[in-house]
Order: structure tokens, then C-alpha cells, then sequence
């Protein structure tokens, strides 16, 4: 069987699942709540607050971190924009927008502009820092050099983070720690050493018990497993993070690791399966990049016949 040459897929999506979140971090703002989907609980505190004001600009930046996390990135550019005509916002605020605009810009391959709102939300995180040395702020800067291709700065800032916050006990530090040490290893070409950091990155998603860190954690680590051919591993690690989503919230996700693990059987001979997971997943959830993977795999003559068969038909 000839090896998997399927396109990356994505490289830029190093930007989403893979990339380190915010220090708004929705999942910690929606902790106590479990009877409501997070989004909704975010939009009704939105609300009940002042337009413009300091405490809803910190709520927005919850909204803005979940559409990201989610990979709901049409909408997440909507609101950015929209945001950033604003005359007046925050210097805390504004650092996270540029961020995630510069990072939906560079998911749609507007490279240019991109990296103009890189730039400035570096500027702003690193008045940031040195006005309030806050480790999480060291990683994000470390994310937006990684944005940038400056490996060795990232690499340097997260050394100096390490050195410095030796002693974090905080799960969320060390979460986004492993997570930007190994997109700067997978940017080197070092992917073994990237697996490895990513399984730090699981380990410390565990202790923080959040179903979204799991799923980013757990989907990481698979996809760097792919990469190295651990098919059975990676393709382990894609089910277990399945286990973490739910209906409505996570349909992005799942459509992306349905198709990686179709591509994991494509890869490991395993057609009947491939087939599974590719009639299993929602198509209209996957973007331009991974559509490209989809119709690779339905073209595949052992897999398109599979599929037209009536035992598929009936899957």
C-alpha cells in the first residue's frame, strides 16, 4: 500500500485546535456552570452588563475565546471586526482582539494583515507583562512569535517563562506551556519531541478536568502521532477525545477528527472503516482546508467503491 501523501491539511490550523488560548479562558469563567451551554451563559452575563464598560469588555473576551476554541471562526471575524471600530477599549481588551483577528486572518491565509495585528497585540501583551508579570501573558507572546515563524524568540520566551515560574503549581500555565513548546518543535520539523510535549500538555489538561482542554490536548497529540505514523495511537487518542464533545458545542471538532481517524484507517488499510468515518461525519462542519483531505480520501478508488456498496449504504 502506497503511504499516506495526503495534503498536511491545514497548517495554518497549527492557529486553532493546536494553538495556546487565551488567558480569558471560557471554560474557567463557565466552571460553575452545568445546567446551561456555556455560549448562552456568556451571552446572558453579556447582557446584564453595561455596554463598553471595563466588566463587559472581560465577558467579551470570554465570547471571543470560545468561538475561537470552537473553531467558529466565520462569526468570531464578524465580531472582531466589528470590535475593532470601536474608538475605546481597553489596553487588556485590545491585545486579545488583535489577537484573535490576526489569528483568523492567518487561518484564511490573509498572511500580510495578519501579521500587522500580530504585531500589535504583541506590543500590547508585552506592556502587558512588564506592567504585570503575568506568566500566562509570557506564553502568549511566545504564541503570537510562533505566529509570526520567529521560533527561536518563542522558544526563548517559554524558556525564560519555565525558569522564572519554576515553582506554578497553576495546570492552565503548564497546559499552554507544553502546548506552544510543541507547535515550536512541530514548526522545527521535530515532531517527536513535539508528541512528547504534547502528552505533557494532556497530562496537564487531566488535572484541570475540562472537557475542552481534553479535546484540544488529546486531538493534538493524535495528529503529531499521525504524523509520525503511530497510527494505532493516534487514532486511539482521536476516539478518546471524541468522548469529550458534546452535540451542538463541538460539531467542528468532530467533524475534523472523524475525518483525521478516516484518514488513519485510509492510512493503516483499514477501508471499511475510513469509509465509517467518512459517512459518519457532518461535510458542511469542515472548512477549505480540510475539505481538501475529504474529497482526497473520496476520490480514493478502494474507498469510493466501498462506499457506493450496500453494506456501506446501510452503516
Amino acid at each position: 500500500m502506497r503511504s499516506m501523501t495526503l495534503y498536511i491539511g491545514f497548517t495554518l490550523c497549527t492557529f486553532n485546535v493546536s494553538s495556546a488560548e487565551n488567558i480569558s479562558d471560557h471554560e474557567l469563567f463557565c466552571s460553575k456552570v452545568t445546567q446551561q451551554p456555556c455560549l448562552l451563559y456568556i451571552r446572558q452575563q453579556l447582557t446584564a452588563l453595561q455596554p463598553a464598560s471595563v466588566s463587559w469588555f472581560k465577558v467579551k473576551s470570554y465570547e471571543l475565546d470560545y468561538l475561537f476554541d470552537k473553531q467558529q471562526f466565520a462569526e468570531l471575524k464578524q465580531q472582531t471586526e466589528q470590535l475593532l471600530t470601536l474608538t475605546s477599549v481597553p489596553g487588556s481588551f485590545s491585545a486579545q482582539l488583535y489577537f484573535y483577528h490576526a489569528k483568523v486572518l492567518y487561518s484564511e491565509g490573509d498572511t500580510e494583515p495578519a501579521r500587522r495585528y500580530a504585531g500589535l497585540a504583541l506590543n500590547q501583551l508585552q506592556g502587558a507583562f512588564d506592567t504585570f508579570g503575568a506568566p500566562l501573558r509570557l506564553v502568549e507572546l511566545a504564541n503570537l512569535h510562533y505566529s509570526l515563524r520567529e521560533y527561536d524568540k518563542a522558544d526563548a520566551i517559554l524558556n525564560d517563562a519555565a525558569a522564572h515560574f519554576k515553582k506554578n503549581k497553576d495546570p492552565l500555565f503548564w497546559f499552554e506551556w507544553y502546548s506552544n513548546k510543541a507547535l515550536i518543535e512541530h514548526g522545527r520539523g521535530q515532531l517527536a519531541i513535539a508528541a512528547s510535549m504534547r502528552e505533557q500538555a494532556v497530562n496537564a489538561a487531566k488535572q484541570m478536568g475540562h472537557n475542552g482542554k481534553m479535546i484540544i490536548a488529546l486531538g493534538n497529540l493524535a495528529r503529531t502521532q499521525q504524523l509520525l505514523q503511530q497510527y494505532e495511537a493516534a487514532y486511539i487518542n482521536y476516539q478518546q477525545a471524541m468522548t469529550y464533545m458534546q452535540d451542538g458545542s463541538d460539531d467542528i471538532n468532530k467533524a475534523i477528527y472523524q475525518l483525521r481517524m478516516a484518514e488513519i484507517s485510509w492510512q493503516s488499510g483499514q477501508y471499511q472503516q475510513a469509509v465509517n468515518h467518512l459517512l459518519a461525519l457532518d461535510k458542511t462542519k469542515l472548512r477549505a482546508p480540510h475539505l481538501v483531505v475529504y474529497d482526497a480520501l473520496t476520490a480514493e478508488k478502494a474507498l469510493a467503491e466501498l462506499a457506493a456498496s450496500p453494506a456501506s449504504a446501510k452503516q
